[in-house]
């Protein structure tokens, strides 16, 4: 039905105010509804304090608040736009509000429906028409819109505004407790614990830290506030979906907690909490560096099998590694994660590298193998399963070794050698190699014949050290006087490309043994001869004194039985002596086999044979005395109990008085064999060397008459030319060593006349006579001046000079060295064959041939020999002899070496054997030789050196 047009402006008027009135109400309603949303907004954050919700309810709470806001202000809007009153109550409302419209707005709605209604008379519908445009004529219709506001609306928008002003005034004034629970509930799932009386504070790991893959981290916690009786730690994997697990954490009893992480494999968020999780820790990331790290590495060598050497592992540092040439060489390389691929890089230096693979063995191992050919330098990488690569490129330098040849010598002989017919002697080869000897030959052949070859195969093929024996037989292979032997060997080592390795050629000369002898006796003198004798009497003083032991001990258990015959260590103490005893006459009865035996049939010097046939008779009495002993020894026994009861002091005097008689038999015994064997050995070593030194006066005179003959060559040149000068230089030093020499020779003279003077007068006075007559005619001095004059080049003045000396010289020696040699004869057979009863047969001569000579311990000069200047001898220094004779430096020749003033070799060490038997290869094979360096004699002597040298520069033309 179409509205009466007389009513029109009134029914829109009552429906703006309709529209007023609803949207008043609509924002009445959603002002009050907020309030009560603000009020919630505390009741949930105590909630929460109290109850501790979880994310998902505490997201649910925010969320229905969100919601609530949303439906209230859809509603509030539905109410706004949508929702109308009926006019009639709006016209109340109005008519209400302002009681000056009294029911005219009622009254005009209903006769407006009146005049609408079509069951209703014209009339009626007339007059009603007419009624509402008399009433809506008086009303004032733009004022009754504002009639429909609600009062108080803005004062209850303020009060409603100032609800979240007071939450928002208690959030920032109610401190850290207050924007956590806010925080809780705008981000639910965030890490914002929630509020308790404890406070927890991850300190470590730190914001940002990052640990290597694999590793472990220690995790430490503070807590503040109420301290909690225990903490735990919760890690929540963060990639994996692998179960979070929790970790008691231990105190430390300063408010922190710590634990330990092991093995990391992948990123995980960290929650510390008590037990009942009511206190939480804000969550810390520990995130993991996944750059490949390399770990621990080892290496396998695995040597060519012709070696024979098993395998062997090592810890790898990725230092230098030496491997022979062929040895495959496998290396493992570890890692903190799983490996992918990798290459080792070897550079050599000669083309281009060469890379060989590294392939994944487990899952954090890495195995490559190359084969050690060239030298070079290697270059490790590695990549994770995921590609990432290490950062670190470690390095290592590869030396490659080669196999050498193997090293070979003949030990005995050591040298070209003199051998004595009929003598067996073992050819000794040592022989070694790095890695290993396949074989090793002998050759031995007999004036260009060879004889059968001894070889030597291994099976073994490690064996690296080998040494041949073979016993050469002189007579067994028909080797006579004037036969030469000639030796060599080879050696071939386990290489699959065999490298063989020979030995020089030693040369053998087969001597008679009067041959044998005379050389030695060149190169010896009584003295070295005594030290052997002196070396087996040493061993015989020994045995005394151990019988003197034994019976000091048992002279100790009389007493300790006399004091308490029931000692349980009688018994023990008597056995050992019992063993001592036992003991000791066994190597009495050795000595005395060594008695018997000591020496050559045709020993160096005549008289041996009648020290040997005294050794031999004390030989006799030894084994007479060892078994006299032992059946004293079992008399002793018989008369006591038998083991284990203890002995008693019967039997143990028994076997002190047969202690004691034998210790009185060695003693005699050896006193005995001292005056017999060393006094005559002392008293001829006295008179050898007074012997040999006339022996050197003669050889210095003849050295004297070559200087003589030699610079007359240069006596009536008008001009000298250079090589006329040098040559005159050369003999001048030659010249000045001679008067060095005269010098040395004159005080030993005197020391040895003085030696030797009580027991061989008339030779001491024939040499004090000598040295008188070097000193008096001052030979040194003439030796000196010469020497000048021949170091000048002045060859008019250098031959009358040396000719003077040598005429001197020559003079002395027939008068007196040539008598001081036939009284050192005669003193000789007097010591030997008058006092002692011994032949000294050809002693003499043999005496004679020595060129041993010892000069003074401060001659300045050293030399071959024991203690000084040894001459030329008639052999070859390259060439042995080998015979089975033996030397030995003793007190005798220490005391000839040192004439008192000093220690002469091997006074400090004992004596030290020189033995020229070729079965002894660990001593030298030489015939006895010593060097010392004796102590300057003069300022003179001292600077002669540095004079010379000074003069040769200023002389010698550029």
């Amino acid at each position: 039905m179409n509205p009466n047009p007389t009513t029109q402006p009134v029914l829109e008027v009552l429906r703006q105010a309709a529209g007023v009135h609803a949207r008043h109400r609509a924002a009445l309603f959603l002002l009050r509804s907020l309030l009560c949303l603000v009020a919630l907004i505390p009741v949930l954050m105590v909630a929460d304090v109290l109850f501790h919700f979880s994310g998902p309810i505490r997201l649910a709470g925010t969320l229905g608040l969100v919601l609530a806001c949303l439906g209230l202000a859809a509603t509030a809007f539905g109410m706004a736009c949508f929702v109308r009153p009926p006019m009639l109550r709006i016209a109340r409302l109005l008519e209400s509000r302002n009681p000056a419209l009294g029911s005219k707005l009622v009254n005009i709605l209903q006769l407006a429906d009146e005049a609408d209604r079509e069951s209703a008379s014209p009339l009626t519908r007339q007059l009603a028409r007419q009624a509402v445009t008399s009433a809506g004529s008086t009303l004032h219709l733009e004022s009754l819109p504002a009639l429909a506001r609600e009062r108080g609306l803005r004062r209850r928008a303020l009060h409603t505004l100032a609800a979240p002003a007071v939450l928002l005034l208690l959030t920032l004034c109610g401190g850290h407790h207050v924007r956590q629970e806010w925080l809780r509930f705008l981000d639910p799932f965030g890490d914002h614990p929630p509020f308790s009386l404890t406070r927890l504070t991850i300190l470590k790991p730190l914001e940002d830290e990052k640990v290597l893959y694999g590793a472990s981290a220690i995790v430490e916690v503070r807590a503040e506030g109420h301290q909690p009786r225990e903490l735990f730690l919760t890690a929540n994997p963060v990639v994996d979906s692998a179960k979070p697990f929790a970790l008691p954490m231990a105190p430390r009893g300063d408010g922190t907690f710590a634990v330990r992480l092991e093995n990391i494999r992948q990123p995980m968020q960290l929650t510390a909490h008590t037990a009942d999780r009511s206190t939480l820790s804000r969550r810390r990331l520990l995130d993991l560096i996944l750059t490949p790290q390399i770990g621990p590495a080892r290496v396998r060598l695995t040597p060519p099998a012709y070696t024979g050497q098993p395998s062997r592992e090592l810890s790898f540092r990725f230092t230098a590694l030496r491997a022979l040439e062929g040895t495959e060489i496998e290396f493992e390389l570890g890692s903190n994660r799983p490996l992918g691929t990798g290459s080792i890089l070897l550079e050599t230096g000669v083309g281009h590298p060469v890379t060989f693979p590294l392939s994944h063995a487990e899952e954090q191992n890495a195995v490559g193998r190359i084969t050690a050919t060239e030298s070079g330098r290697l270059s490790f990488s590695l990549v994770d399963v995921e590609g990432n690569h290490a950062v670190e490129t470690p390095t290592s330098a590869l030396t490659i070794t080669r196999d050498l040849p193997p090293a070979l010598s003949i030990t005995v002989p050591e040298k070209n050698a003199l051998i004595v017919e009929g003598l067996t002697f073992p050819v000794t080869i040592d022989a070694t190699d790095d890695y290993g000897l396949r074989s090793l030959r002998l050759h031995i052949s007999i004036n260009g014949e060879f004889l059968p070859l001894e070889t030597v195969a291994f099976d073994q093929p490690d064996e690296r050290r080998s040494r041949l024996e073979h016993p050469l037989d002189l007579a067994k292979i028909g080797a006579s006087t004037g036969d030469e032997i000639i030796l060599f060997a080879e050696a071939v080592d386990t290489r699959p490309e065999p490298q063989i390795t020979r030995t020089d050629t030693r040369r053998l000369e087969v001597i008679t043994e009067d041959e044998y002898n005379d050389l030695l006796r060149e190169q010896t003198d009584v003295a070295m001869i005594a030290g052997k004798y002196e070396d087996l009497l040493s061993r015989f003083h020994d045995q005394v004194e151990a019988q003197r032991e034994i019976e000091q001990k048992l002279a100790e258990l009389f007493e300790a039985a006399e004091a308490d015959p029931e000692a349980e260590e009688l018994l023990k103490e008597f056995s050992q002596a019992l063993s001592d005893q036992t003991d000791l006459n066994r190597r009495l009865e050795q000595l005395a086999n060594e008695m018997a035996d000591f020496g050559r049939d045709n020993p160096v010097y005549d008289f041996e044979n009648e020290l040997q046939e005294q050794l031999e008779e004390q030989a006799e009495k030894l084994r007479e005395s060892a078994a006299r002993n032992a059946e004293e020894m079992e008399q002793a026994l018989e008369s006591g109990p038998l083991p284990p009861e203890t002995p008693n002091k019967e039997m143990i005097q028994g076997m002190a008085d047969a202690a004691q008689a034998q210790r009185e038999r060695l003693e005699g015994g050896h006193q005995q064999t001292e005056s017999d064997v060393l006094e005559p050995l002392e008293e001829l070593a006295q008179l050898h060397e007074l012997i040999k030194s006339f022996t050197r006066f003669k050889e210095l005179t003849a050295e004297q008459q070559q200087l003589s003959e030699q610079s007359k060559a240069y006596e009536n040149k008008p001009e000298l030319n250079a090589e006329d000068r040098l040559a005159l230089r050369d003999m001048g030093a030659r010249q000045r060593d001679l008067a060095r020499q005269l010098e040395q020779l004159s005080r030993k003279l005197e020391a040895d006349a003085e030696a030797a003077g009580e027991t061989f007068p008339e030779a001491a006075a024939s040499a004090r006579n000598l040295a008188d007559g070097i000193q008096s005619a001052g030979m040194s001095g003439l030796a000196r001046e010469a020497a000048r004059s021949m170091l000048d080049a002045k060859g008019s003045d250098a031959h009358p000079q040396a000719k003077h000396l040598h005429e001197e010289m020559d003079r002395l020696f027939d008068d007196a060295g040539e008598a001081g040699q036939q009284a050192a004869g005669q003193g000789l057979d007097r010591a030997l064959r008058l006092t002692r009863g011994m032949n000294p047969g050809d002693s003499l001569r043999q005496m004679l041939l020595s060129r041993n000579f010892r000069m003074s311990p401060d001659d300045g000069q050293s030399g071959a020999g024991m203690g000084g200047f040894m001459a030329s001898s008639a052999m070859d220094g390259n060439v042995q002899l080998l015979g089975g004779e033996s030397f030995m430096n003793g007190p005798i020749a220490n005391s000839i070496a040192g004439r008192g003033d000093q220690g002469g070799e091997g006074t400090a060490g004992g004596p030290t054997a020189r033995i020229d038997r070729p079965d002894q290869a660990h001593l030298d094979s030489e015939s006895a030789r010593r060097t010392t360096t004796p102590g300057g004699s003069s300022l003179l002597l001292q600077y002669e050196n540095i004079a010379d040298a000074y003069f040769r520069r200023l002389t010698t033309q550029p």
